[in-house]
């Protein structure tokens, strides 16, 4: 009875078995973050294994507050988050400080553009990339020698 089959179409079989059970099982319990993925609204992300030390006890024994922290959500994504602001701030802040020395805009005018910039970025302020933001704002009014600021001044830009 089985003599008439090759090992070929056995394999063929199996896996066209497999992947209509895995595409039932993805369509199943995860429709809406396919639709979500093919619509555009969410972009893939691959997660990096995380290093664990050796002295940490069975995983298993900790399902509870894994799930616990899972429902919060991750530090690391409000990390992402404020870097990109970050990056955007930064981008924004060289041409404001550029445009303005070409513009020769006043000093009282130039720092409460800064601040009124700054304003819009509440979750900078209150990380730990407030000073660096402030350095950087310091380091390219000095670069371009129109406006000095020091580091105070800069700093008390946030308030």
């Amino acid at each position: 009875m089985f003599t008439n089959i090759s090992w070929g179409n056995y394999i063929v079989v199996i896996v066209l078995l497999l992947a209509s059970w895995y595409l039932f099982v993805g369509f199943r319990f995860y429709f809406g973050e396919i639709k979500d993925l093919l619509n555009g609204k969410r972009r893939l992300q691959f997660r990096t294994p995380q290093h664990t030390s050796s002295y940490e006890p069975d995983p298993l024994l900790h399902s509870q507050e894994s799930t616990e922290r899972n429902s919060v959500q991750s530090p690391f994504g409000e990390f992402d988050t404020t870097f990109e602001d970050v990056d955007h701030l930064i981008e924004r802040l060289k041409t404001v400080i550029t445009d303005s020395t070409k513009k020769k805009i006043p000093r009282q005018e130039f720092i409460d553009y800064l601040r009124s910039i700054l304003v819009e970025y509440p979750s900078i302020k209150n990380s730990s990339f407030s000073s660096s933001v402030s350095e950087l704002i310091v380091s390219e009014c000095t670069k371009i020698d129109a406006i000095v600021l020091t580091q105070q001044e800069a700093e008390a830009l946030w308030i």
